[in-house]
């Protein structure tokens, strides 16, 4: 079956014609009390939110989370946002679709990403560290998922290579911060940086849209997946569990959200868990603002919508603007101070 157009070639005022994923379907009400379905479509470049004014409550007993849908709408910008109002919709067999199609995937280089991982390991010198990670990623259930898993539902790296991607990228920051900082176990943190989300693996389903918790991830995290992951290979490679790396390891998976609120059993009580934590949402907030800074279009000029999670906007300039203003500051540097106009009042001042 044909997909049709795809979420990332949607604009604005153009008609739409398609087959995605639900991700998500509620019922809802106006303020005059008019029933109406919304919904959010995907596909493998992205979602988008979508309106079904006409006909909702009967439509509502068609589909459920999780069916394919073929539409037909219209869309509009709503608060800056681009929606879909939809016109027609009618249920997809699965069987008659590619999966493949509809969950969004990393846009890096997967075969690079892992070969940078199995690089990594490969440079690990302790024992216990090396002879872990090597048997964890020989596992070729484990590999493979690993290599697929996303590294979250929604909030960042929230796609088919997510959590590749993720491990990798918190991987050469913890090798770039060893080098500053000599006195950390390079060993530990880089070993720490590659394993501290492969709980996510069992966190999370992933084999069809949309992604979403497994039973055992909901109801134990992938903290603690994780370090049942790290315990039973720990016990089938005869590595003693009281070694010292080892434990060191599992204090830095178990600590790596940094706060108890955050989800940590225990609070980072080392130099090296200090570390991991900070970048770790480092690259998790970035990954977020960047999929925030795709989002916006029109004369905006870079600022996002309230983000209700960070109190806050965020002003993110397209990296043509950026480019365009260094180039009229090194323009400015050459106009001589009596020929340069009156200085205009900062964007940060109105």
């Amino acid at each position: 079956m044909e997909k049709g157009i795809f979420i990332s070639e949607i604009r604005p005022a153009a008609s739409v014609e398609g087959l995605f994923c639900v991700s998500s379907k509620r019922m809802l009400e106006t303020r005059n009390k008019e029933p109406y379905l919304a919904i959010t479509l995907t596909d493998r470049t992205g979602e988008i939110e979508g309106r079904v004014w006409e006909g909702a409550k009967q439509l509502d007993t068609v589909f459920g989370q999780g069916d394919y849908v073929r539409i037909r709408g219209e869309a509009q910008k709503f608060r800056d946002i681009t929606q879909l109002k939809i016109t027609h919709l009618e249920s997809v067999r699965d069987d008659s679709v590619d999966p493949g199609l509809f969950l969004p995937v990393t846009q890096a280089d997967t075969d690079e990403l892992w070969s940078d991982f199995r690089k990594f390991i490969r440079g690990i010198k302790s024992d216990d560290l090396a002879s872990l990670l090597n048997g964890i990623f020989k596992d070729r259930k484990i590999s493979e998922a690993f290599k697929l898993a996303p590294a979250a539902k929604r909030m960042h790296h929230a796609y088919i290579g997510g959590l590749l991607e993720h491990s990798v990228s918190v991987t050469r920051l913890a090798n770039s911060i060893c080098k500053l900082y000599p006195y950390l176990d390079r060993d530990l943190l880089v070993s720490a940086a590659l394993i501290h989300d492969i709980g996510k693996i069992e966190e999370f389903t992933f084999s069809r849209p949309p992604i979403d918790y497994s039973d055992r991830g909901r109801l134990l995290g992938h903290i603690v997946l994780g370090i049942s992951i790290i315990d039973s290979f720990v016990a089938r490679l005869g590595i003693k569990d009281s070694s010292q790396q080892i434990v060191a390891l599992k204090h830095l998976v178990l600590s790596h959200h940094g706060q108890k609120e955050f989800g940590a059993p225990v609070l980072p009580m080392m130099e090296e868990a200090i570390a991991l934590n900070y970048i770790d949402d480092l690259d998790a907030k970035l990954n977020y603002l960047g999929k925030l800074k795709k989002d916006i279009s029109g004369p905006t000029y870079g600022w996002t919508e309230y983000q209700r999670l960070f109190e806050r906007y965020f002003y993110l300039p397209s990296s043509d603007e950026v480019v365009e203003d260094k180039a009229r500051k090194e323009a400015m540097e050459d106009v001589g101070a009596e020929d340069r106009p009156e200085a205009q009042p900062s964007l940060w001042s109105k």
